[in-house]
């Protein structure tokens, strides 16, 4: 999310053009010596006001250059430091980790976060791959007594496990089926207050696919009035952010930074604060802040 200096180009691009059509009107009117005189003073004009504007971009640039050099240097300095930032960040906070992504999956490492900031851990969960298999919907359907036509149904019905006091049975037996997968979870699940939602795809096949699971879940998760932040990593080929941004989700996009780790345990303090944090050119802000 590097300070861009495309306008200023585009400024002196203009510039050039004028000077173009200055010099072809004087030509075309060269025998006229008045006309030509005119013109002859505008190009010097404009020739000026050219000098002026590459002084002044010079300037620009340079400055630019430094703010750049700041601005790495502040990451730097945090990425280094971020072990100590975290320290007790999260302390009594109930917060739960899903992934939705088998193949994409980062949820331990969201969990080393979450235990150096001293969270309490409610769940650590993974949708397999397999959650839109017919078979193992209709295996489903059987053995929890609830239909489930579509992987969308499957979905919000596993969001809403996480609801109720009967969830954490349902949720065993879907693992069963190998539905999902339970790293982990607490026995007072029911207290989690807010939600990581690990996304990013390295196929477009996948994130086309997924598109729809997380919507589920998201939409599930809200009705409960869940706290949700959405993460990914840095180098990730298939963002989400738009995905998490569509449906008001607040999102880092470089959790697999120190950075985007310290966003992580502000925003899961500060229910408050909204937006699209981290490096890409999509963030609104590299840290998160109260207004």
């Amino acid at each position: 999310m590097h300070i861009n200096m495309k306008y200023y180009i585009v400024t002196i691009g203009a510039i050039f053009i004028a000077l173009g059509i200055g010099m072809l009107v004087g030509f075309n009117f060269n025998y006229d010596q008045e006309l030509s005189k005119q013109q002859a003073n505008i190009i010097n004009d404009l020739d000026s006001k050219f000098e002026d504007l590459k002084l002044t971009n010079d300037n620009l640039e340079e400055s630019l250059s430094n703010l750049n050099s700041s601005y790495d240097k502040t990451i730097e300095f945090i990425n280094k430091n971020s072990d100590k930032l975290l320290v007790d960040g999260l302390s009594e906070k109930n917060i739960g980790i899903i992934s939705t992504n088998e193949s994409n999956n980062y949820n331990n490492e969201i969990e080393e976060t979450l235990d150096k900031a001293n969270a309490k851990l409610s769940f650590n969960i993974v949708l397999n791959n397999n959650i839109s298999n017919k078979e193992k919907l209709e295996e489903a359907s059987t053995k929890l007594q609830t239909e489930f036509k579509t992987k969308q149904d499957l979905v919000k019905y596993i969001g809403e496990c996480l609801g109720n006091e009967e969830g954490l049975t349902k949720l065993q037996t879907l693992q069963s089926i190998e539905l999902i997968k339970i790293n982990s979870i607490s026995n007072d699940y029911l207290n989690c207050e807010s939600i990581v939602l690990t996304g990013g795809s390295e196929t477009k096949d996948e994130a086309k696919k997924l598109k729809e699971i997380d919507e589920s879940l998201i939409t599930s998760l809200k009705q409960q009035n869940k706290n949700i932040v959405g993460v990914q990593k840095r180098n990730t080929k298939y963002s989400y952010i738009d995905l998490y941004s569509k449906n008001k989700v607040t999102s880092i996009d470089n959790i697999d930074e120190g950075i985007g780790q310290v966003s992580l345990v502000i925003l899961l303090n500060d229910k408050g604060i909204t937006g699209d944090f981290g490096r890409l050119e999509s963030a609104k802000s590299l840290l998160p802040y109260n207004k």
